[in-house]
């Protein structure tokens, strides 16, 4: 069954009213915008982006993705790790070794067609998130940006990184968790200073699933 979706139905809140939900369970009639996955690509571009690394410059010449193992003889070099902040869709692809943060997030395979694309949930996922080189990287690169601005005290940090994560205030009972948790990794004398625990808590942003999914 085909479905019109009006600028009106497109516009809908990802929140879930009780009495829609009993009337319509599984959103035949859209009454809200059901969550999703970024895909892979706009998981990357996500994390320079609120990381402040992103180079929004158009065009220009493909780069390299990072290898760990370089083979000149198929033409595989390694680029720069955060790829000098230049977005996704510049990353020069390979069907003998694409991406590999891509392709744990269902980039899809280089030498079939594909429709459209799987959107998976497993645990390599989280562990690319809480190990990969380039999350460690741009969670240290957006703490050195935190620790230049004027903010007075952890709570109006903490309330930024919020709005750039997530686009969001953060509530109450957030703020008052973040908070204890900034206190347990901070271990210098002035806390606004401290960029090894801003950075911890930048990591600890980009991996919950509110950074990864939209609503």
């Amino acid at each position: 069954m085909r479905q019109l979706v009006l600028s009106q139905t497109f516009r809908q809140s990802g929140a879930v009213q009780a009495a829609s939900l009993q009337r319509d369970p599984s959103n035949r009639l859209r009454h809200h915008y059901p969550t999703r996955r970024l895909e892979a690509e706009q998981i990357r571009d996500s994390l320079l982006s609120v990381s402040g690394r992103l180079d929004r410059k158009l065009y220009g010449r493909p780069i390299l993705p990072p290898r760990t193992v370089e083979d000149g003889a198929k033409r595989l070099f390694s680029g720069p790790q955060d790829g000098n902040g230049r977005r996704s869709i510049y990353l020069m692809m390979s069907i003998m070794d694409p991406p590999k943060f891509l392709t744990a997030f269902d980039l899809p395979d280089l030498k079939l067609p594909s429709g459209r694309r799987n959107v998976t949930s497993v645990p390599n996922q989280a562990l690319l998130l809480m190990n990969d080189p380039l999350v460690d990287r741009l969670s240290k690169h957006w703490a050195s940006e935190l620790v230049k601005m004027p903010h007075r005290t952890p709570q109006k940090r903490i309330e930024t990184m919020f709005l750039v994560a997530y686009g969001r205030h953060a509530r109450d009972t957030e703020l008052q968790r973040w908070l204890g948790l900034f206190g347990e990794i901070s271990s210098q004398e002035d806390p606004m200073a401290d960029e090894a625990a801003w950075a911890q808590l930048a990591h600890t942003l980009f991996n919950t699933k509110e950074f990864l999914h939209y609503r």
